[in-house]
């Protein structure tokens, strides 16, 4: 039996590209492991996860690198966030 070899940058570079089709993802959008991770923390963001939980999900420390994700958020999708997340907007009347 053969002795596997370790994954290097290189091999999951390459393997993340060759989903790239099976999974749907247009010719135009670069599929390599950092785009993941970014579509990864923004979606968890848009789903109402707050920064620094994120942050410590990506590993990180502090939200300072975290913050970068958020540049393609537009003003309207935080206040969409803001609203859906609110414990204010998701008071039950009586």
């Amino acid at each position: 039996m053969k002795k596997p070899k370790p994954l290097t940058k290189a091999t999951i570079e390459r393997i993340v590209g060759a989903c790239k089709e099976p999974c749907g993802v247009r010719e135009e959008i670069r599929c390599s492991p950092h785009t993941c991770r970014h579509y990864y923390a923004q979606k968890q963001l848009r789903n109402g996860c707050d920064m620094y939980t994120v942050s410590r999900l990506l590993g990180y420390k502090t939200i300072t690198v975290t913050r970068r994700y958020l540049q393609s958020i537009t003003d309207e999708d935080i206040v969409e966030l803001g609203t859906k997340t609110s414990p204010l907007m998701n008071m039950k009347v009586k």
